[in-house]
């Protein structure tokens, strides 16, 4: 199979009396149909093996590239949502007194991951006191938990997950 389709100029075959036969009967009762069709005007495509797998070559060759670019299209959709990823604001709620200890929450994940080879970013955008340290924790495929600890009693954290997928 060649890396571009050579088509086939396909001709009909144009006689002078197109449907015209001749017929000549045996002596043994048969009789044979012959074709009669005068002069030929055109010559018509030959409909023969050579043809007929050069157009099934073709067809075969259009199915491959269309599968092969089916798949690309889905592998660079998959990669644009893994770069987009997934967004969110959770905040956490320190209710604990002196000396503190830290405060945790369970964060769904909207889209199921395939691994916990997934990525999450934090990212503080609020708080009303001291953030000692931030902890992602205990991921699964269809969440992960958050902890601070500090004596901050409220933290509005924005968090991106990215990968875990196939």
């Amino acid at each position: 199979m060649g890396l571009l389709y050579k088509a086939t100029k396909w001709l009909d075959h144009v006689t002078q009396y197109p449907m015209r036969r001749r017929i000549t009967n045996n002596k043994d009762g048969t009789a044979d149909i012959v074709r009669a069709e005068g002069d030929v005007i055109q010559q018509g495509t030959p409909r023969n093996a050579k043809n007929y797998n050069n157009m099934e070559e073709g067809i075969l060759a259009n199915q491959i590239l269309a599968l092969a670019l089916q798949q690309e299209m889905l592998q660079l959709q998959r990669s644009a949502a893994e770069n987009h990823g997934e967004f969110g604001v959770v905040t956490i709620k320190n209710t604990n007194k002196y000396p503190f200890s830290s405060a945790s929450i369970t964060v769904p994940i909207k889209e199921k991951r395939s691994n916990f080879d997934y990525v999450v970013q934090i990212e503080v955008s609020e708080t009303d006191g001291n953030i000692e340290t931030i902890e992602v924790f205990d991921k699964q495929l269809n969440g992960f938990k958050l902890a601070f600890k500090g004596s901050a009693k409220n933290v509005k954290l924005k968090y991106k997950v990215t990968g875990g997928r196939y």
